[in-house]
């Protein structure tokens, strides 16, 4: 099986990065075994609802308590969760769901829909949840995390179009957190155990970067004189995505 995944993962990249020509396009030439920071990337990271969500909730068995019509043919706007982190349900009134994942949502509105229903089988889905592909890519933007059940660095490129071929693939960085609190790992394409070390699963809000092939990479904190990392402090100042950071 691992064989299997490797293979497809590595027939993928190909296919995502082919047409390159040069040592600085190609892939996986380097062997090296070095180690990378993916701390902040690994262990517990299940999202955790946010004032402004937009939640999906659909009860199967009672449809009118759904945020979609009773027979779920319209477009689902969801319910969006208070200044002060609760949502307003028909029956139980207000809900606090601010710091809870979508399954401990779902758990919670059981618990307390119990009391008037029997058996009130639901799911939770959180609508407005995005990650940022910018840089180098050829169709830089958001995507709807939606459509995917995952997602990782490398498929959020194929996604946006794959790379440029002004592409540093020695320097792609994904970024997690706020402007005051976040964390970088950097995956190395031309370095298969890069890839297979850092290619994580995307949570909502991370961004990832892909450098230009004549910008230096340093190895500094986004306040300092990091190149390759200048584009965030644009971001904060002028682009304002308020779904960034919030």
């Amino acid at each position: 099986m691992k064989t299997i995944q490797f293979l497809t993962l590595f027939a993928v990249l190909v296919t995502l990065f082919s047409g390159c020509s040069g040592k600085k396009h190609e892939l996986f030439y380097k062997n090296t075994q070095r180690i990378y920071d993916t701390q902040a990337f690994t262990g517990n990271n299940q999202y955790r609802i946010r004032t402004h969500d937009r939640l999906s909730i659909i009860f199967f068995e009672y449809p009118e308590l759904s945020t979609k019509s009773k027979d779920l043919s319209e477009t689902d706007v969801g319910i969006e969760v208070q200044s002060d982190g609760t949502i307003m349900m028909p029956l139980i009134g207000k809900v606090m769901v601010r710091n809870l994942t979508k399954e401990m949502v779902v758990d919670k509105l059981y618990r307390k829909y119990s009391s008037y229903l029997e058996k009130p089988a639901l799911r939770v889905e959180i609508l407005n949840q995005k990650i940022y592909v910018l840089g180098e890519v050829k169709n830089p933007g958001a995507i709807e995390l939606m459509k995917y059940r995952t997602i990782t660095p490398l498929k959020a490129i194929a996604v946006r179009g794959g790379l440029k071929d002004t592409a540093q693939r020695e320097v792609i960085k994904v970024v997690r957190g706020t402007k005051d609190n976040y964390r970088i790992i950097h995956i190395d394409l031309t370095d298969m155990y890069s890839v297979n070390v850092n290619n994580v699963h995307l949570l909502p809000d991370d961004i990832v970067y892909v450098a230009h092939n004549n910008v230096k990479d340093f190895n500094l904190p986004l306040s300092g004189a990091d190149a390759s990392l200048s584009w965030i402090n644009t971001l904060f100042s002028t682009l304002m995505l308020y779904q960034v950071f919030k």
